[in-house]
């Protein structure tokens, strides 16, 4: 409410962000996106109160809350490239050019004292962080961009899907509203509403991480993934909350709001039960399985990083036990984005290891997330499988596999 100067407003997206099905799964995942999202809020509203008031207290603010985004995903490079080129515009427009007035501007050096704190904050990561982009460019999971990525991102803002958006007949044309309404959407309040810095301000949000993102996915490597605008979805939400909120006909207006959120609550209960949650309990009844069934002498060895934290934990809090999970790797290493950096030597198995197991052992394996089968030696028998189905799409199924090892 207070960087669109509407309590109305405020309320209205806060409505729509509560009931959009989009927000609503990053919580029901658990991870860091919601974080994330809180973050970027704060963060932005901070920047916004620190250039009104010309305050140093607030830009010292917007600097710890920057850094605390930074520090949750490497998404936040774009969100803060808006907010700075926000900063960098109220800065050239209310000194018409005028360097001498921008060096003399508490808005410039309330600048660089957030861009101090926060520089000084994240340099003890920041060779992490090079290391880590080093290891993007010459490897990375996220397949390249395609032609329907685009229009499908826009389209899981609303309407949250477990299998891929159809891309022809008529679903297509339906598929090509979000982003054509949102484009539109974009244009229609630049212009109409291009003196309040507020409205200005959330744009910017919106549009530059994902241009940003589009163009080094086409340009270099593909960093191009829908969950990763959920630091810049939101601030579409609260442009759609503003436009409702600036509606003069009080019926009209309250109509309008009420659909939206209905169409939002259909979409939630829709893909609720597309994903089947009561009925899709993956890692957790495949571990419970292993160990209601396993004798203590047998070994446990997942063969994907992508469930072999969630199978540890179950293993390690419901069984009190840790010690005979393993993960498998045929060269006993793993790749930067499969957990490696938080992994250590005495979680992962290789070849070598394995060939000394004995009698039974349990396999865990995921159909998800690109993830191949384990091949056993060939003087195992795979005596039982067992799909559990998760919840996501891209989780796929976690399977078990129980082997007789024959010497």
């Amino acid at each position: 409410s207070y960087a669109l100067r509407s309590r109305r407003a405020g309320i209205y997206a806060a409505t729509l962000l509560a009931v959009s099905p989009w927000v609503i799964s990053y919580g029901w995942e658990a991870r860091m996106y919601p974080l994330g999202m809180v973050f970027a809020l704060l963060s932005s509203y901070a920047l916004l109160h620190a250039i009104r008031d010309k305050s140093f207290t607030w830009f010292s603010l917007y600097g710890l809350l920057a850094v605390a985004l930074a520090y949750t995903h490497y998404y936040w490079f774009f969100t803060i490239a808006g907010q700075i080129l926000f900063t960098v515009g109220v800065l050239v427009r209310s000194t018409k050019w005028r360097i001498g007035e921008m060096v003399q501007s508490r808005i410039f050096w309330g600048g660089v004292l957030s861009a101090s704190i926060a520089i000084v904050l994240f340099s003890p990561w920041l060779p992490v962080f090079l290391q880590q982009l080093s290891q993007v460019q010459n490897n990375y999971w996220v397949p390249p961009i395609a032609s329907t990525s685009i229009p499908d991102t826009f389209y899981h803002f609303f309407v949250p899907t477990v299998d891929i958006v159809p891309h022809h007949g008529l679903i297509l044309l339906v598929s090509l509203l979000p982003i054509v309404g949102t484009i539109i959407l974009w244009l229609y309040c630049s212009i109409l509403f291009r003196k309040n810095d507020g409205v200005r301000f959330i744009v910017l949000l919106g549009v530059v991480p994902m241009l940003m993102s589009i163009f080094i996915s086409f340009t270099g490597r593909s960093l191009y993934n829908d969950r990763f605008f959920a630091f810049s979805g939101i601030f579409i939400f609260v442009l759609i909350a503003y436009v409702l909120s600036v509606i003069k006909k009080p019926i009209l207006r309250r109509i309008l709001f009420l659909l939206f959120v209905l169409g939002l609550l259909l979409a939630l209960m829709q893909y609720r039960n597309e994903l089947d949650i009561e009925h899709k309990i993956g890692s957790h009844a495949a571990t419970k399985y292993i160990y209601t069934e396993r004798k203590n002498t047998e070994q446990v060895l997942v063969s994907s990083p992508f469930v072999y934290f969630a199978v540890l934990h179950y293993a390690t809090e419901e069984f009190l036990t840790k010690d005979d999970v393993h993960l498998y790797s045929k060269t006993g290493e793993l790749s930067h984005f499969s957990g490696g950096p938080i992994l250590t030597q005495a979680d992962i198995v290789g070849a070598q290891d394995i060939a000394k197991f004995k009698g039974v052992v349990w396999v865990v394996d995921t159909t998800g997330f690109g993830e191949g089968a384990f091949e056993q030696p060939k003087n195992w028998q795979e005596i039982y499988k067992q799909p559990f189905p998760e919840v996501f799409g891209y989780q796929g199924d976690v399977i078990v596999r129980k082997f007789l090892v024959h010497l």
